[in-house]
């Protein structure tokens, strides 16, 4: 941080003439290094918030211990000569940009190209604000269609890697909530309706979120694992994740009605394009999507969304929500969120795990093309080797032959899904 920066923050009193600078509003971490000493003839009035110093001079205390020639500060103490006022939007921007934020997230993530996971992640983390249609947060529902329950296990600690430790706990700005039980549901439930914070966001991971319980937040965004795996930060928190956070969770985005009514007739018209192939009834909740559009602008670290943003939002979201209904489909009928949820033929029996994965991308090659018919090339070309082998490969593809799930043309070149 610049030398120039380092005297802002919000003041937390330590008695009539003196006080720490806390950096953002929310946790006790970071603060100056300095306790603040206010001269007999210079008051600040009790009710100010967030301020820049201005000082007259820096006092330190050191200690010598015996036999050393160097010194440590034991207290710093900065006298006031003067400050004044700060807005938020005032604050300099964090030392991230946002694609360098998403990448640093992502950063201990072996996966291969899939440039919405980390956009995903951070619309959960970075949450939506309190306003007139309730307490804030977003609503998340996650699924491993390449792995076990172990993933999403995994998944949910990489996010506590992420955030201050103070938003795993109830605490009055932001609460990150995993929910993986009933009595998570139960309890997440009872703080929402109490309002502990004033923003929860949530992240179903074993079940789908209970639409019939009215207290529980909906899903607004949808975190698809990749293929790959999580190598564990052994550092801890990133300073420069928490500061682009804590940055995000100042902004209190504006969307003004008109352009929300251009918001809510585009988030329509692209909804019921996706929602045309699904064969169940489903509603878009435009509650949710002012949620969502939220949440995106203090990614951009925007104060105000316009008509313009709105095709880069489309851009950030379409591809997740396609892979949502795909997956939220199969998954209300088989009760899983991960190891790949499938539609099942009710004549046909459950396949293996390598079977499932070659499935998974037959259908995504269904979808792609409007063909259910491909060569087996292009579904090879699918399917990364460093996850299914060749042998692994041919193997599946005899079995869901073998199931009914394929069926083979051209001596083997060529397959057609069934579903």
């Amino acid at each position: 941080m610049k030398p120039e920066n380092i005297h802002f923050g919000w003041i937390e009193w330590i008695d009539n003439k003196s006080f720490n600078l806390k950096k953002n509003p929310f946790t006790n971490l970071p603060r100056s290094p300095y306790i603040y000493i206010l001269p007999d003839e210079f008051q600040i009035p009790k009710e100010e918030g967030l301020i820049r110093i201005n000082p007259e001079k820096i006092l330190k205390n050191i200690k010598m211990e015996n036999g050393k020639i160097y010194g440590k500060y034991t207290d710093q103490y900065c006298v006031v000569d003067g400050y004044e006022p700060l807005r938020q939007n005032d604050l300099p921007k964090p030392y991230l940009k946002k694609d360098d934020y998403l990448n640093r997230i992502l950063n201990n993530w072996e996966i291969g190209d899939k440039k919405t996971f980390g956009t995903e992640l951070a619309l959960n983390m970075l949450s939506c604000p309190k306003s007139v249609y309730g307490i804030g947060g977003i609503g998340a529902q996650s699924f491993s269609p390449h792995g076990s329950k172990q993933h999403l296990i995994t998944l949910s600690n990489a996010i506590k890697q992420y955030i201050p430790a103070d938003f795993l706990k109830i605490n009055k700005a932001f609460q990150y909530k995993p929910i993986k039980t009933k009595e998570d549901e139960k309890r997440a439930s009872l703080q929402m309706r109490k309002a502990v914070s004033d923003e929860i966001s949530y992240n179903y991971l074993f079940t789908l979120n209970p639409e019939l319980e009215p207290s529980m937040m909906p899903i607004q965004i949808p975190i698809v694992l990749p293929e790959g795996f999580y190598k564990k930060n052994e550092w801890g928190l990133d300073p420069d994740i928490m500061e682009y956070q804590i940055g995000a969770l100042m902004i209190q985005p504006h969307i003004d009605e008109k352009v929300q009514s251009k918001l809510k007739d585009l988030i329509t018209k692209i909804g019921l394009d996706m929602l045309k192939d699904i064969p169940e009834e489903t509603t878009i909740d435009f509650q949710g999507v002012l949620r969502l559009a939220k949440s995106w602008a203090r990614l951009q670290f925007k104060w105000d969304l316009h008509e313009d943003d709105f095709i880069k939002m489309k851009n950030d979201l379409v591809e997740p929500f396609k892979e949502f209904f795909d997956l939220v489909e199969d998954a209300k009928k088989t009760g899983k969120t991960f190891q790949a949820p499938l539609t099942q033929l009710p004549d046909k029996r459950t396949i293996s795990f390598y079977a499932t994965k070659i499935f998974q991308a037959a259908k995504q090659i269904a979808k792609e093309t409007g063909s259910k018919r491909f060569p087996k090339t292009t579904l090879r070309e699918k399917i990364s080797n460093k996850y299914v082998s060749n042998y692994d490969f041919e193997y599946g593809l005899d079995e869901l032959v073998q199931t009914g799930y394929l069926l083979i043309h051209k001596n083997g070149t060529e397959f057609e899904i069934t579903i």
